[in-house]
């Protein structure tokens, strides 16, 4: 009776055992024999990525070089054109000094290109040059006009000096139109072609 017991036991035992595998195996397999597919989803949202408009990258409201800085008006009749390049070269055209190139220091070049890359941009100009003028009066004194100093980027949107926050990159702007449209520039380093010399009429 003891051992009837004890095969009955055993025989329980390996049935529950080998139960147990089948149901492991069941559970662990497909019938194509691959490993089973989860209906639950374990996605991760995605990283996000910096683009043309992501943080420390150039957006559409940044100047583009080279930039043009014009001075016009005063009483000299200033028009003056200066184009700035990125690696601080300036190309100088003015009523009487053509050709010239400037270099600008180091320093001074990471200052003045750092500053204007970060201002705002206005809206392109609009105003269409016109054909038409005002007879002058011989008999009246005529006014000069204001010393206006503008910059424009390379797709002709204007840069706004006129926010009074800005005093330092506009005394900077103005200093280097100064300096560079003398007839020997002072503080900045330039070339100008010799003009060529005319022999008189015979």
């Amino acid at each position: 009776m003891g051992r009837t017991g004890l095969y009955v036991g055993m025989a329980i035992a390996a049935l529950l055992t080998g139960g147990c595998g089948v149901v492991v195996s069941d559970s662990d397999s497909s019938p194509g024999g691959s490993a089973p597919t989860s209906t639950a989803t374990s996605s991760t949202p995605p990283k996000p990525r910096f683009g043309a408009a992501g943080p420390g990258s150039a957006t559409s409201d940044s100047p583009v070089f080279p930039l043009v800085l014009r001075r016009t008006g005063g009483i000299a009749g200033f028009d003056d054109r200066i184009v700035l390049d990125a690696n601080g070269r300036l190309h100088v055209e003015t009523r009487s000094v053509h050709g010239r190139i400037c270099t600008l220091a180091g320093p001074v070049q990471r200052q003045l290109v750092t500053l204007l890359a970060t201002l705002r941009l206005g809206l392109p100009p609009t105003e269409v040059p016109s054909d038409d003028f005002t007879p002058l009066d011989p008999n009246v004194a005529p006014e000069s006009d204001p010393i206006a100093i503008s910059v424009t980027d390379d797709h002709e949107r204007a840069i706004d000096l006129s926010d009074p926050s800005l005093g330092e990159i506009a005394g900077l702007v103005g200093n280097l139109v100064s300096d560079v449209t003398l007839s020997a520039p002072a503080a900045t380093h330039c070339t100008t072609p010799t003009p060529p010399v005319v022999a008189p009429a015979p």
